[in-house]
């Protein structure tokens, strides 16, 4: 058995995916030579919110005195539920909706908050008091804003697309659906994938499996750690896939998400020890 070391060094160049080795030589396999993977060390590095995706932007309909629809859109990066309404409350900040109360703290209008007895994603949308009821309530609006309390209270809207949408469980929709004079609480329908992907999918070219799709398929990887962490395999027994009869100077290596959609790997210190078996081993 041979055993050929990938690493960070094999890396190809903006690809965030690939990795090549050079043979030392070009070599010949035969039929009933095999490959497999005896240990892979990656860090999970890929994340959830990204342009690429699809599912970085959101909309806020401010319904002040004048209704305006603000655009969000969320740099690339790994959000959590907290991370996502922190981002909110930041765009709300930085655009001035939001109000002051009497100890100068922020009133934010809009909230996503983690439900976890009801293994869900809260939305909580807030209305907008009147220039009376802030009175009463002791908010103000901060200095350069550019709207006033709107006649009558009225919660501000989420406008959630299918892409970002299936993170937190909801459906594509505005939320609430229209304008309302009390707080209005919006839950999950479905089970919120804040983590779209669940494993990577290692494929390499010295394989022709005709019943694998794609059917260059080496090796899956189960996440099993948090972003930043480190994740190791090293299997008791390896799994052989037969490679085509050919003569290679390279070994291609490609990783992709468990829907084989190409990933963006932000680390690229991966250790992949491949196991290479001859046809003549017993």
């Amino acid at each position: 058995m041979r055993t050929i070391i990938i690493n960070s060094s094999n890396y190809v160049s903006g690809t965030y995916n690939t990795f090549l080795y050079t043979l030392p030589s070009s070599t010949k396999f035969n039929v009933g030579d095999t490959v497999g993977v005896a240990s892979i060390a990656i860090y999970n590095s890929t994340f959830n919110i990204t342009a690429a995706r699809g599912n970085n932007t959101i909309q806020i309909i401010w319904n002040a005195n004048t209704s305006v629809t603000y655009t969000l859109t969320f740099s690339d990066g790994y959000y959590s539920v907290s991370d996502i309404n922190f981002f909110i409350q930041s765009f709300c900040i930085t655009n001035k909706l939001y109000m002051t109360d009497t100890n100068g703290d922020n009133v934010y209008f809009v909230e996503l908050v983690t439900n976890a007895p009801r293994y869900s994603v809260q939305l909580n949308c807030y209305a907008l008091p009147t220039t009376a009821q802030a009175t009463t309530l002791g908010y103000s609006i901060p200095s350069g804003a550019s709207w006033t309390a709107p006649a009558t209270a009225s919660t501000p809207q989420l406008v959630l697309y299918n892409t970002f949408s299936s993170l937190i469980g909801f459906a594509t929709g505005t939320f609430p659906s229209s304008i309302q004079t009390t707080t209005q609480t919006s839950l999950s329908t479905t089970v919120p994938v804040i983590s779209p992907i669940d494993s990577y999918n290692v494929t390499c070219n010295l394989i022709n499996s005709p019943l694998s799709i794609p059917n260059n398929t080496l090796f899956s990887l189960p996440l099993t750690v948090g972003l930043g962490s480190l994740i190791t395999l090293s299997p008791a027994q390896i799994v052989f896939n037969d490679i085509a009869p050919n003569v290679y100077n390279q070994i291609l290596v490609k990783f992709y998400d468990q829907l084989f959609n190409e990933l963006k790997l932000n680390d690229f210190q991966v250790t992949l020890t491949l196991a290479i078996k001859s046809s003549t081993e017993l």
